[in-house]
């Protein structure tokens, strides 16, 4: 349970929310598509898990398995970032209270550049956001006031978040959203289901990024990286809480925007979506759902 004594100081800026083929080979030459582009943000790494630069002619996007067009590739460097910092405040997480804080602390600063805007969201079975956007200085008072106690409820958690603060409609002005969660991956408590909440995020258009906490379980960490990888974002399992925020920045520094035009009319309804690329050890995290207005 998030603590009275948090409630009291921060009382003025949370308030508490309810839970709730692979294709081989020559390709014919696609023809042009009167259907309107889809965008998709996506991360490029290496081998060893740094950012790379994806070639566009290397880029090939399927959707429900049909070629589609790729028309378009650039860097999402100069697009403003709205985040949600979301931190595991349940009783698991008790051990590593003071290099969560440190480490929360950190990497809100760090996404807090340029015009980018953050909300921070403490949680167990309930989930407390900010009502704004914060300053690093107000995160970090927040974040030194925290208590940990409770059971987890992570997926509620990422779900009211993409739909009462990160939402489309919303914010019309930040086409470029995301999620960064620090916990063990661990849900014991939700009433959505690891499927759904991708589902929530994808159609909201919010990436998720994760820091996995010290001696998370193997199923836990099994979770951050789904839910990270379908959805665009990445995962950072296996470092230190201090040592994962560098690459955790340099991945949502390097973001990439894509852009396709898919040979299925809008149907308003769920498609697959696989992007590949032809680029020797580059990897993409892109989601694994699109859906066609």
């Amino acid at each position: 349970m998030i603590q009275r004594a948090f409630y009291l100081l921060c009382s003025a800026l949370f308030l508490c929310t309810a839970s709730q083929n692979q294709v081989t080979g020559q390709e014919a030459p696609l023809q042009p598509s009167a259907n309107p582009p889809v965008q998709v943000y996506l991360t490029a790494s290496g081998k060893d898990g740094s950012p790379v630069i994806p070639a566009q002619s290397g880029l090939s996007a399927f959707v429900d398995k049909q070629p589609a067009q790729v028309t378009s590739l650039h860097s999402a460097k100069e697009d403003k970032l709205l985040f949600a910092l979301l931190v595991d405040t349940s009783t698991s997480q008790a051990p590593n209270a003071e290099s969560i804080r440190k480490a929360a602390t950190l990497l809100f600063q760090g996404l807090s550049t340029g015009g980018n805007q953050g909300y921070l969201v403490a949680f167990d079975t309930q989930a407390l956001m900010s009502n704004r956007p914060l300053q690093p200085s107000e995160a970090r008072d927040a974040l030194n006031s925290l208590k940990f106690g409770g059971a987890t409820s992570l997926h509620d958690a990422i779900g009211d978040t993409c739909t009462r603060i990160l939402s489309r409609s919303k914010n019309p002005d930040f086409p470029r959203r995301a999620i960064f969660l620090i916990t063990d991956g661990e849900d014991n408590q939700s009433r959505i289901s690891h499927t759904k909440v991708e589902e929530i995020a994808v159609t909201e258009g919010v990436e998720i990024f994760s820091l996995a906490t010290p001696h998370s379980a193997s199923s836990g960490k099994r979770n951050l990286n789904e839910v990270s990888n379908n959805t665009g974002g990445k995962a950072i399992l296996d470092k230190k809480l201090e040592e994962g925020i560098e690459p955790l920045l340099a991945a949502i520094h390097s973001q990439w925007v894509l852009s396709l035009v898919p040979s299925q009319a809008p149907d308003k309804k769920w498609h697959s979506l696989v992007i590949e690329t032809t680029q020797q050890d580059v990897f993409l995290s892109t989601p694994a759902k699109i859906f066609l207005h």
